[in-house]
């Protein structure tokens, strides 16, 4: 007898997994929970919660309603795809899980970023960062640096002192 509905396979198909995790970037940035979206949308949270994770298939129409909402274009839900195909084929699943990781990170500090009305606290934190991440780059992990760096060679210190 020939079963209804696509057959499963070994595993998730890593096109839809990526567009739920996409889906879910959105929402978390939002700041919205999975059942405000669904109910917004006419869906139950647990239908919201399987795209997210790619277990199914978000439909063209339902694709371009939920960027729509979100009001991006629909091609926000594929962008980064090819890129992270060629890592995942290079790098492994273990990059990916990392990946998964760092992404959340991202999301919560991108959505603490957003609330942040200051213009001179927000050039301080992206100058922050992108010491932090040079600092990384360059030394292989933030825990390897010196003291010395970790404090700031140009002055830091003295900004923050200044705010006091």
């Amino acid at each position: 007898m020939k079963k209804r509905g696509r057959e499963k396979k070994e595993g998730l198909n890593e096109v839809d997994v990526f567009v739920g995790q996409r889906l879910r970037e959105l929402r978390m940035l939002a700041g919205l929970s999975q059942s405000d979206v669904a109910s917004a949308l006419g869906l139950t949270f647990q239908q919201l919660q399987k795209y997210e994770r790619g277990f199914n298939r978000v439909s063209a129409s339902r694709l371009f309603t939920l960027a729509h909402y979100f009001r991006v274009p629909v091609s926000v839900f594929f962008e980064g795809l090819e890129e992270r195909r060629s890592h995942t084929e290079a790098a492994g699943a273990e990059a990916e899980s990392e990946g998964t990781l760092r992404s959340r990170e991202a999301l919560m500090l991108a959505r603490y970023f957003q609330n942040i009305r200051d213009p001179q606290v927000r050039a301080a934190i992206r100058e922050l960062a992108e010491r932090c991440a040079t600092a990384s780059e360059a030394e292989g992990h933030a825990e390897a640096m010196p003291a010395a760096a970790r404090q700031g060679r140009r002055g830091r210190g003295e900004h923050v002192a200044g705010r006091a």
